[in-house]
Parts: C-alpha cells; sequence; structure tokens
C-alpha cells in the first residue's frame, strides 16, 4: 500500500532529476472504455512522437507501462535521458497529462493534499475495526474484535437454564453491566486510537457504526481525538473493506470540499486575494497557507536569482525585484516551488471552489503569518 511519505519522497526525487524530464499521468483505469485492448499504450504512444521524446526514452517508457500487470486507474511515470526513472500506480483519477520539459509534480502535490491519512472507526456495543485511508486504498489495521464475553455473568444476570436474562430485575442488571462495561470499553479504545493516530499521522477521524453507539464512542474519546473527528457513516460492523472505503470516500469528498470553503472565508476576511497581491505576500513571507484553483494553467514569469513567481515581468524581461532575465514556466509547478521556498503550506480546491476563488478573489488567495 504506497502511503504519502513514500509519495512526497517519490516527488522530492524527481524534483531533482536532470532535464528535460518525461512526466506521465496515464488513465489506465480498467473499468474505463477508453482502455479497451490497452488504449492508453497508443495514447502514450502518440504523445510521445507528438512531444519529440529522443526515441530510446520513448521506447523505455513505452515497455515500463506495458509491462505492467497489474495496473490503478492513473499511472505515474517520470523518466530523464540520464536513465532516473520513478514509476507509480494510484487508485485516485487524475486528468491524462503527458509532458516533456521540466518535472511537472503539481498533481502529485494535489493528491498529497487531497488524500492525508484518515482513521475510520467501525464500532458497535460489542465490536470494533479500525481502518487507514489513503490514497484511494484502504487497510485494516485492527481487525474485528469482542468488547467483552458476558457468558462469565451468567450465575448473577442469567437463570442457569437460559441464555437470556430472566424477570425485569434481572434484565436491567444485566443491561447495566453491559453499558457499563462498553463505556469502559470505548475509554480504553479511546487511548488505543490516540496511539494509532500519532503512529500514522491521521489527520482525519470518520466515526462508523450504529448511530448512538458512535454517539457515545466520541463522548469517551480524549480531547486532542475528538477534534479530528470530521464526520459519522452508519454503517455494519461486519461491513467489507470495499463497501467501507465506498461510503468512506463519499464523506471524504463532501469533507474536503467544505475545508475549502472555510480556507476560502478566512482568506476574504482576515487573509490576502489577487494573483498580483498573492504573489507579491508570498513572496515577501507573509503567506504560511497558498490557495490555488485546481487545474491551474497557463505560464508564469519566472526569476531563478530570486526564485520567485510575478505576475509579469517588466517590459524588458526582466524581474522587477532584481532586475534579472525571467523564464516561461508552468504556473502550477512554478506555485509548488515558490510555496516550498517561503515555508509555506499550499492547498489547491476544486469544483465550485476554484470557481469562486478564480471568479470573487482574483484567481489566487493566501493565509497570512501576519
Amino acid at each position: 500500500m504506497l502511503n504519502l511519505e513514500e509519495l512526497r519522497r517519490i516527488k522530492d526525487r524527481v524534483g531533482g532529476f536532470v532535464e528535460p524530464v518525461l512526466s506521465v499521468y496515464l488513465n489506465t483505469n480498467p473499468a474505463d472504455p477508453e482502455n479497451r485492448n490497452k488504449a492508453y499504450l497508443l495514447r502514450l504512444k502518440d504523445a510521445l512522437k507528438e512531444l519529440g521524446v529522443p526515441k530510446r526514452l520513448a521506447e523505455t517508457a513505452l515497455r515500463q507501462v506495458e509491462a505492467r500487470q497489474r495496473l490503478g486507474r492513473t499511472l505515474v511515470l517520470f523518466a530523464s535521458r540520464e536513465g532516473e526513472t520513478e514509476t507509480l500506480l494510484l487508485q485516485t483519477e487524475m486528468p491524462e497529462e503527458i509532458l516533456w520539459g521540466e518535472p511537472h509534480l503539481a498533481p502529485l502535490q494535489l493528491v498529497i493534499d487531497e488524500h492525508q491519512p484518515t482513521g475510520v472507526v467501525l464500532v458497535d456495543a460489542k465490536r470494533f475495526r479500525f481502518f487507514i485511508t489513503s490514497l484511494g486504498q484502504i487497510e485494516e489495521e485492527l481487525g474485528a474484535a469482542n468488547v467483552f464475553d458476558t457468558a462469565g455473568w451468567r450465575e448473577i444476570t442469567i437463570s442457569p437454564s437460559s441464555a437470556n436474562p430472566q424477570g425485569g430485575m434481572a434484565q436491567d442488571l444485566f443491561e447495566r453491566r453491559v453499558e457499563a462495561q462498553t463505556r469502559r470499553f470505548y475509554k480504553e479504545l479511546g487511548e488505543e486510537i490516540r496511539d494509532l493516530v500519532a503512529q500514522f499521522g491521521i489527520k482525519r477521524l470518520i466515526l462508523a457504526g450504529p448511530e448512538e453507539r458512535t454517539a457515545a464512542f466520541a463522548e469517551a474519546l480524549p480531547s486532542e481525538v475528538s477534534r479530528l473527528v470530521g464526520g459519522r457513516a452508519h454503517l455494519p460492523t461486519g461491513a467489507s473493506e470495499a463497501e467501507v472505503l465506498r461510503r468512506v470516500s463519499e464523506l471524504e469528498e463532501r469533507l474536503e470540499r467544505e475545508e475549502e470553503r472555510a480556507l476560502l472565508a478566512q482568506a476574504r476576511e482576515r487573509g490576502v486575494y489577487g494573483m498580483r497581491e498573492t504573489l507579491e505576500a508570498l513572496a515577501e513571507g507573509r503567506v504560511h497557507v497558498l490557495i490555488v484553483p485546481w487545474p491551474f494553467s497557463g505560464e508564469v514569469a519566472w526569476c531563478d536569482s530570486c526564485s520567485l513567481a510575478v505576475d509579469r515581468a517588466r517590459e524588458d524581461g526582466g524581474c522587477p525585484y532584481c532586475g534579472g532575465r525571467t523564464r516561461s514556466r508552468r504556473a502550477a509547478d512554478a506555485l509548488l516551488d515558490l510555496a516550498e521556498s517561503r515555508d509555506a503550506g499550499i492547498e489547491f480546491v476544486r469544483g465550485e471552489n476554484a470557481g469562486e476563488l478564480r471568479e470573487e478573489l482574483g484567481g489566487l488567495a493566501g493565509l497570512t503569518r501576519f
């Protein structure tokens, strides 16, 4: 299971490849009708020819893709003429792009931004399961387990001749003991969840199960863990991994868009927005979170001396800060480099949020440090 740390390492390593670099984001989803008879290979071959990729490198790239027996929704490949290569499969949908030049890393950052590890606690009165979802994948870290066994309570609460409590008083006593044991277990489980959150770098928790049980479990969580709960889902504890992933993915999509809307509201109220204003604030180190609409196309003027993107160069093509020559770069990748050089996080927003950022906030925004 590919994790985010591995993806970050790959992104950093590819950033050091000797240019020009082949960057491939190829739709290989077997369920897509456009990929019948491995049609993605033909699309890749045509693109490599159109881009003028050196023949030996193009043949190597095609062989690597063709040799893949197991395919995900997107195949990502980077390769340089120096023999440097990276290939990975993602279970996330990404626009198909095949480029030749500087490494195209912005889509990987988008994946990192949108697929932070989420912990899923599936719990009812007697059992629990714990999953981690990330990058369109799911893995069960703790399997289904019984909270407790009531068999040892027979002599107190259950008639020896029956598996069920006899009489109203006995029934009430039995149920009170079950609830007390459940509360103790939820408290112990909450402590264990806190350890798992730290171990796996979990950024969000989703509680799943019967509504009354997820509510009771939420009350037992330590405060620092409770703050991570983003939503709840109604699921049976015996649900398959595929069903858990489907339901949680739908909820995560909604939560991601809600968090984006909150960021835009903060930028509007006490941040900075507008292309020129945001770039200037970012260059000055005043932005700690850069908010970018996705997709972010086009090019910007880039000054290598200052390591910054400018809204527009001077009439003579010079940098407005140092006067040095600027060059044209893909805007998304330039902003990624600029944010990293200024120790700023970057958040890509999509759908209606991207439309609002483009139409009402001038195309870029940021949350400022001061």
